[in-house]
């Protein structure tokens, strides 16, 4: 029989013994659940990813009295949406298969009337999705271009749009150039040239400049160099903020001279995605390079999807992938 000093020893060993025999056991469990930890870890940090992307689409709306511009992702075609202080308007309506897109978009928006739905010219990618915008959210007034007899289109995204809008009541007026149309704290400013000089629909694009204290933000449909240079002729190229990209960014439109008289700090193209014309072109991004000084001021919607300009009359904040429940 052991002494009391050699049972105290033995005692102390068996405690050092199960002590080690545990953590040889915690080592080898954490081995063998090391890969699934490994996998919770990874699914855990997707997670995360995935939340701060769809939350980075869904801040907190703009302040309603701020003015909110949304270049909608409509693929090869424009659609533009204004908001300011409880009034909206709606410049283009990209394809007929876009049409119900954009109302539900609007509709997501909390917006139950346009007071204006402005067309820049009735080619099918600018007036294709108006019929059902119409037909689906009311609307104060239609406002076209002014466009010679000869070129009036005879296409049925023409005709069915002045169709809807005859059958919902919406009374269609061709635009005043220089007319300044109040929108909440806002105005839009109409401005166009004697169409009557051009033999094609791209150039009696109407250019709509969008004021709101020091904020402009200017859009022209499909304006090319020719049509450019005539605004430019009568003085009619404002500096702006932000500058919507003529053409989905064509070669034939923006020009150097029309970009030194406009000066943007910010650039937005409305353009489809691996769409058959090659735009944006090369030259024309290289042209807008030069103009706004960086390539992260240059916005796309075919790379950022839906882009929101925001500005309180002063600062210009820009959210890029805006999801609207809607669309």
């Amino acid at each position: 029989m052991p002494s009391a000093p050699e049972d105290r020893r033995l005692k102390k060993l068996e405690r050092k013994y199960r002590r080690e025999a545990a953590r040889k056991k915690r080592a080898r469990l954490l081995r063998s659940y090391l890969p699934y930890a490994a996998l919770l870890l990874a699914a855990a940090a997707l997670a995360g990813f995935l939340i701060l992307r769809r939350d980075s689409g869904r801040r907190t709306p703009p302040p309603a009295d701020d003015l909110s511009i949304y270049v909608l992702d409509v693929g090869q075609g424009d659609a533009i949406l204004l908001r300011s202080a409880g009034h909206a308007a709606l410049i283009d309506a990209g394809e007929y298969d876009q049409g119900i897109r954009i109302a539900r978009q609007i509709r997501a928006l909390g917006i139950r009337k346009l007071d204006y739905i402005i067309n820049s010219h009735p080619h099918a990618d600018h007036i294709g999705g108006m019929q059902t915008v119409l037909r689906e959210i009311p609307a104060d007034t239609v406002i076209l271009p002014e466009i010679a007899d000869a070129l009036l289109p005879t296409t049925p995204s023409f005709l069915h749009a002045l169709d809807a809008a005859r059958e919902c009541g919406v009374p269609v007026r061709t635009a005043v150039c220089g007319e300044k149309l109040p929108l909440g704290n806002a105005e839009i400013e109409l401005l166009c040239t004697d169409n009557a000089q051009f033999e094609d629909l791209n150039n009696c694009s109407l250019a709509c400049a969008v004021r709101y204290g020091t904020f402009t933000f200017f859009t022209a449909g499909d304006l090319e160099e020719a049509g450019e240079q005539a605004m430019l002729q009568a003085g009619l190229v404002p500096q702006v903020t932000v500058l919507k990209v003529s053409h989905h960014g064509s070669t034939t439109s923006t020009s150097e001279a029309f970009l030194a008289a406009a000066d943007p700090k910010e650039a937005v193209i409305s353009v489809g995605a691996g769409n058959d014309y090659g735009h944006p072109a090369e030259s024309t991004l290289r042209r807008l390079y030069g103009a706004v000084g960086e390539s992260h001021h240059i916005y796309r919607t075919d790379l950022d999807g839906n882009i929101l300009f925001t500005t309180d009359g002063s600062t210009c904040r820009v959210q890029t992938h805006c999801q609207l429940d809607g669309g």
